[in-house]
């Protein structure tokens, strides 16, 4: 049964707890109020450190993913404090070379329609 729906990418924090063998939490922003909340877990099979190494290195591969991907998209994202939004600029799809070649030809063709 699914107890969270988060995404990974979100998460900031992950350890096992010091008190508790089969317990871990992490800290992640919420995509809606982008308030830090942590989540505390008791594991039912398997350790709380285990655990919290396994979302670690899950975040630790999400996020060379998505460093790499927006490195060769171009793709930029900056935050506006006044308004607390962000705004991306770019797109991460992919366009294959006959869009590439319908867009550089429609781009072509605006001079010539003015």
């Amino acid at each position: 049964d699914l107890i969270v729906d988060q995404t990974i990418e979100k998460v900031s924090f992950c350890a096992p707890d010091r008190n508790f063998d089969r317990a871990f939490s992490y800290i992640c922003r919420d995509g809606t109020t982008r308030r830090w909340i942590c989540h505390c877990f008791m594991a039912v099979k398997d350790t709380g450190e285990r655990l919290s190494h396994a979302v670690g290195c899950a975040f630790a591969a999400c996020l060379e993913r998505k460093q790499k991907r927006e490195k060769e998209c171009g793709v930029t994202a900056t935050f506006d404090a006044s308004r607390t939004t962000f705004t991306r600029e770019g797109s991460f799809r992919v366009t294959t070379a006959t869009e590439q070649a319908e867009r550089e030809e429609i781009m072509r063709q605006i001079p010539d329609a003015k």
